[in-house]
């Protein structure tokens, strides 16, 4: 039984599984992060505390690894799925992708080696080496100041609109993948989701860059 399950994660069906699987638990910590940042318009002191409740949890360490390792399941995945989908591709089936993509489809592989590339950038950027007036612990500052930069605000906020693509198409193909496509409504509610956590990451953005956010 053991062998089947490992034998069924090397299919394509398998590899998509994983990647629904892992896309999702990513879906989860990315809401929160959201949250998390959002607490940028409730003031400095309300945002730093939350800071340092996380930095001071044992468990952010166990976090990381987690995301970590999730990240490394879906890029695997991808990466295998589309090998596979190359060397499986014929005229029609090139065709036939043409015809039914979309933008968000069509983007989704570049556009994943855009953010994955961005959050390397987003690491170093916003715990100091890239930042213009890194302070320890002022999660406020950091992330008012860091945003505020014209070049790195432009940044962030293309490389949000292109993680909203990724994520409206990606969880539309967990679902897909799921068996669910078929439940009523499911695609709008999908499309919702998706803007509003775009809306919601781009929120801290755009009032840095424009001043309605002052460290």
């Amino acid at each position: 039984m053991a062998k089947m399950r490992w034998e069924l994660l090397g299919t394509s069906v398998g590899l998509k599984l994983l990647m629904a699987a892992s896309g999702l638990l990513w879906t989860g910590w990315v809401v929160l992060h959201m949250a998390g940042n959002l607490l940028v318009f409730a003031g400095p002191e309300t945002i730093n505390g939350y800071g340092a409740v996380l930095q001071g949890s044992p468990l952010l360490w166990v976090m990381r690894a987690g995301l970590l390792a999730l990240l490394g399941v879906h890029v695997t995945s991808a990466a295998l799925l589309t090998r596979r989908a190359r060397e499986a591709k014929g005229r029609y089936q090139r065709r036939l992708a043409a015809r039914d993509s979309t933008l968000a489809s069509r983007t989704m592989r570049w556009g994943g080696l855009f953010i994955l590339l961005f959050l390397v950038y987003h690491l170093v950027h916003i715990y100091g080496p890239l930042h213009a007036a890194y302070v320890p612990g002022d999660v406020h500052h950091n992330l008012v100041v860091g945003l505020s930069d014209p070049l790195a605000g432009s940044l962030y906020v293309l490389a949000t609109l292109v993680f909203g693509l990724h994520l409206h198409h990606g969880t539309w193909s967990m679902f897909r993948t799921l068996g669910l496509e078929r439940v009523p409504k499911l695609r709008p509610v999908t499309g919702a989701g998706s803007a509003l956590i775009t809306l919601g990451f781009l929120a801290p953005c755009v009032a840095s860059m424009t001043g309605l956010l002052s460290a």
